[in-house]
């Protein structure tokens, strides 16, 4: 019988794999200002790109083969308060579930764009290292101190690498492990369809 994942577990897992620590958290906090100042440009940056490239660009399309800038406005704004979600992220029960959800609504469209398939995976995998770059770039430039706009930036990467496993997981079911000896059986997950809709990029 297959166990239940116990995602909160997996997060944490993933953020010790990767070195992402108290530390770390606190070099991202500290970019607040930088990062939330530069929030519409970084949006702009990373939607510009979808409509460059056509395999992407095609989910923001209406009916008439024009670009849905409603549609593309609302999305500019969940990226954004992704940016702030992230600054302020926690290793806690909820985010996880909340990032599992992103990723299953990308890779099983809605009924109203069924029609168009799934988002494919290395778009979702290609936005994120686009969104590493661009962070990446505004630190270095807004920073007075390199070496800091440095370590906040591995800060940042290890950051959205765990997001993104996360978010992936939504695409790749995983054969779960046995918990180590003494563990209890992790709770059953939240509701993925009452998870709020933090993080999406496309849907």
């Amino acid at each position: 019988m297959p166990r239940i994942v116990d995602w909160p577990g997996r997060l944490k897992e993933m953020a010790a794999f990767v070195g992402l620590d108290e530390e770390q958290f606190e070099l991202i906090r500290s970019t607040a200002p930088v990062v939330l100042e530069h929030a519409d440009e970084l949006t702009a940056a990373v939607y510009d790109n979808f409509l460059k490239h056509p395999g992407s660009r095609k989910f923001f399309l209406n009916e008439k083969g024009e670009v849905d800038e409603t549609r593309l406005d609302r999305r500019k704004h969940s990226l954004a308060r992704w940016l702030r979600a992230s600054i302020d992220f926690k290793l806690d029960e909820d985010y996880p579930i909340r990032a599992l959800a992103t990723g299953i609504v990308h890779s099983h469209p809605p009924v109203h764009r069924a029609h168009l398939g799934s988002i494919p995976s290395r778009f979702m995998i290609g936005t994120m290292s686009f969104t590493q770059t661009a962070l990446a770039e505004v630190l270095l430039q807004e920073m007075d101190d390199p070496e800091a706009a440095m370590r906040a930036s591995v800060a940042w990467n290890k950051l959205l690498m765990v997001q993104m496993d996360i978010m992936l997981a939504g695409y790749v079911t995983d054969i779960p492990t046995e918990p180590p000896e003494g563990t209890e059986e992790p709770a059953e997950p939240a509701d993925l369809q009452s998870a709020p809709d933090t993080l999406g990029t496309f849907e």
